[in-house]
């Protein structure tokens, strides 16, 4: 039996706020093992507005009828932490840098994530998950942009522990 659109609309507020409860899980792995004071103040400024992005969306949720999916969510904090096994050879600041770049990466994939909740919620005339996900999207953004600031400068941090040099600015 197809889902009607109520059910649809749920069923991708539910795999946002999965993403988001995966998300902030691996952010607040990566604020706790950085050691560049600007990547953490980043992901630490990004942590609060990802859990006011999980209360809006749950609020959301609720106020349509729907639940939680905890499921999704814990799935999603799996799969996060299962990809710090592939970097437990590298050195500290190799990991730091797949780690920007792992957050970097997110940060896109929910921009992706939200614009289709967007689209959606205008076509099925949901303004108020419509204004949700645009609000949210301007978020993501923002996020992605100071986090990819900061790619160079992690990426040339190792620089000083294997040749003395230290990174260029």
């Amino acid at each position: 039996m197809a889902e009607d659109v109520k059910e649809q609309l749920l069923r991708y507020l539910n795999d946002a706020h999965a993403a988001e409860v995966g998300g902030l899980a691996s952010l607040k792995d990566l604020a706790e093992g950085t050691s560049d004071a600007d990547v953490r103040q980043v992901v630490t400024d990004h942590i609060t507005v990802t859990q006011s992005q999980i209360d809006r969306v749950e609020a959301r949720i609720l106020a349509l009828g729907g639940d939680k999916s905890e499921g999704k969510g814990l799935l999603n904090t799996i799969i996060g932490k299962g990809s710090d096994l592939l970097n437990i050879f590298h050195s500290h600041e190799d990991k730091q840098t797949q780690d920007v770049i792992k957050a970097y990466s997110l940060e896109h994939f929910e921009v992706g994530m939200y614009t289709s909740l967007e689209a959606y919620a205008d076509a099925i005339g949901d303004t108020e998950t419509a204004r949700l996900a645009t609000s949210i999207i301007g978020e993501e953004q923002m996020a992605a942009e100071r986090l990819g600031r900061l790619i160079p400068q992690v990426a040339t941090s190792a620089l000083k522990n294997t040749t003395g040099i230290p990174a260029a600015a």
